[in-house]
């Protein structure tokens, strides 16, 4: 099956920023394939996608999970013949000073935050590079580029992935392929929630501010490439 809508991908939709990109997306008439761990909450997700009359599925699974990436990918391909974007945004963020961290702490971080990104990643490569054609956009944190106190484990998975997606992107442009990071501040998420030090929750981003910024990669001429974004409160005070 060929579709003349673009297909996308978005990771980690089953809530907060995932699931506020899938439906602009979705707004956008892209057909949208979502991944995550929560299968039920990817089904209320996929309802929602549908109400925009495009075409979409769900994959439950974990990211990290090579031969559950490259499976899901190919069917992807196989079905819609393309992937035009993929949305690495699946993350996870576990706050401990390190004297008081553990290294299955650590690893849960990599997993998603690096080798999920990874996975995907150099499973849409092959058919992207063949099309000379697509956009890889890696939802990552100000983190990725800042410290802080207890954020020893979280920050080194975003600034690793950072890096990677800075080299990745000056490998595939050449192939008409644009990589972007997109680093945002805080978001009104649970994710979020017990972290932010600003008491109006009014005045930090909303999942939909950073769908908007996805948008804005995406819209740009296919001469014109935004590499990376910082995006943050304007007055969180």
């Amino acid at each position: 099956m060929t579709d003349r809508k673009e297909i996308s991908i978005v990771t980690g939709a089953s809530r907060g920023i995932g699931r506020g990109i899938a439906l602009r997306l979705a707004k956008e008439k892209h057909n949208v394939m979502i991944f995550g761990r929560d299968a039920g909450s990817l089904k209320e997700v996929e309802k929602e996608l549908k109400e925009f009359e495009v075409e979409t599925e769900s994959f439950s699974g974990d990211v990290a999970n090579e031969k559950f990436v490259d499976e899901s990918v190919e069917a992807i391909i196989n079905k819609y013949g393309k992937i035009d974007h993929l949305i690495n945004n699946a993350g996870i963020g576990i706050m401990n000073k390190v004297v008081e961290a553990s290294m299955d702490d650590f690893k849960k971080q990599i997993d998603t935050n690096l080798y999920g990104i990874f996975n995907f990643t150099r499973a849409v490569l092959p058919s992207m590079i063949k099309r000379k054609n697509g956009s890889i956009i890696n939802i990552l944190s100000l983190a990725a580029k800042n410290a802080f106190v207890g954020g020893a484990m979280y920050c080194a998975s975003k600034h690793a992935a950072l890096g990677f997606t800075k080299s990745l992107m000056l490998e595939v442009r050449g192939y008409n392929i644009r990589v972007a990071a997109i680093c945002p501040g805080s978001v009104d998420t649970e994710f979020s929630h017990g972290t932010i030090q600003s008491k109006n929750v009014d005045k930090i981003l909303k999942p939909e501010d950073i769908a908007e910024a996805v948008i804005s990669v995406m819209k740009l001429p296919s001469r014109a490439l935004i590499s990376e974004i910082d995006i943050r409160p304007t007055n969180p005070i």
